[in-house]
């Protein structure tokens, strides 16, 4: 579960559990391994590969468990239809402030 905390006007803060789901993880398609490591190849460079290599890489013998999942196939993601209008505001505000840390950062702040 992911949790957020929210700033009211009169200075409190309140910790709440944002609603969620599990989903297909988009990096490995729900296999929970995955090559990315390696990069990609291009088809000159696909040529350039031994039978052996070629036969071992689509079986899977260099896959590692997934960066994005950790190997589940899955991965938890906030379910925007049920929050609340606080916990969206609070998302909001969270994004906007990541947005502005990173253009002062470019800026060199």
């Amino acid at each position: 579960m992911k949790t957020l905390t929210l700033y009211h006007d009169d200075g409190t803060e309140e910790v709440t559990q944002l609603p969620g789901r599990w989903c297909i993880c988009g990096q490995c398609d729900g296999n929970g391994t995955s090559s990315a490591y390696l990069g990609a190849f291009t088809s000159s460079e696909w040529a350039e590969q031994d039978d052996d290599f070629k036969h071992d890489y689509l079986r899977g013998d260099y896959d590692r468990p997934c960066e994005s999942c950790g190997g589940t196939g899955k991965v938890w993601s906030i379910d925007s239809r049920k929050l609340t209008k606080a916990q969206r505001q609070a998302l909001q505000d969270e994004a906007d402030y990541r947005a502005e840390v990173a253009a002062e950062r470019r800026m060199g702040c």
